[in-house]
């Protein structure tokens, strides 16, 4: 199954930017299938019982949660929530200070999943796995790291709203085969030494003394950050 699925990647890569086979006129197409997880449309939750990586909808946007506190009262007060959150559309940040009662609405998303193809270096091109639809996005959307750690066939999330996409991202953790490895310095502790390393990818790494060229190691995409090598 692998095999037939690197064998339709490489084929729709094949075509380029001509018309491609599965492709659909419409810049985004959300396809009913199993891969779908969708919340519940029109719920409503207090403030005090969010979660960081709730999606809430708010003034027509949508919001998901990246930080959340709350605040005990004095005396009869009911003290307060601090809601800390990112748009999706948009990628910026917002604050907002809320009483634990208050109701926030939830949005109803689906997010599905894409194996991604290739790019030209401002658009890239992702496929649905089981409809072999392609989509088309700016590359940018995947964040500053995406160049770095991009490869082919990985799986991207991807979220939309009402049939319109609203967000595309990398995985949290990419698997990378290292090619060039600095030496380890004698005399350190091989525990707390780091050194540079390059990836498949060509994307600098820092990575323990015991990392060698030809290890698979997986890193995090949005920090850069070394997380383990895979045994």
């Amino acid at each position: 199954a692998m095999a037939a699925r690197l064998a339709l990647r490489r084929a729709a890569r094949a075509v380029g930017s001509g018309p491609a086979p599965f492709s659909s006129s419409l810049p985004w197409v959300i396809v009913p299938f199993a891969c779908v997880v969708q919340w519940s449309r029109g719920i409503t939750t207090a403030a005090n019982e969010l979660q960081v990586g709730a999606i809430v909808r708010k003034d027509g946007q949508l919001l998901q949660v990246t930080k959340h506190s709350y605040t005990q009262g004095k005396a009869r007060s009911s003290g307060n929530v601090q809601v800390e959150y990112r748009d999706l559309r948009t990628g910026g940040k917002l604050q907002e200070r809320l009483s634990p009662s208050d109701k926030v609405e939830k949005a109803s998303l689906e997010s599905e999943e894409y194996d991604y193809l290739y790019d030209d270096g401002t658009t890239a091109t992702a496929m649905h796995p089981t409809s072999f639809e392609q989509i088309e996005f700016p590359l940018a959307d995947l964040g500053p790291n995406a160049k770095r750690f991009i490869v082919e066939g990985m799986v991207l999330k991807v979220l939309s709203f009402e049939g319109k996409r609203i967000s595309t991202s990398l995985p949290d953790e990419v698997e990378l085969t290292v090619t060039e490895a600095d030496p380890s310095v004698k005399g350190e502790s091989v525990n707390n030494q780091f050194k540079s390393a390059t990836v498949e990818t060509s994307a600098a790494v820092r990575v323990p003394a015991f990392v060698e060229a030809g290890d698979r190691i997986v890193v995090h995409t949005e920090t850069g950050e070394f997380v383990r090598r895979v045994r």
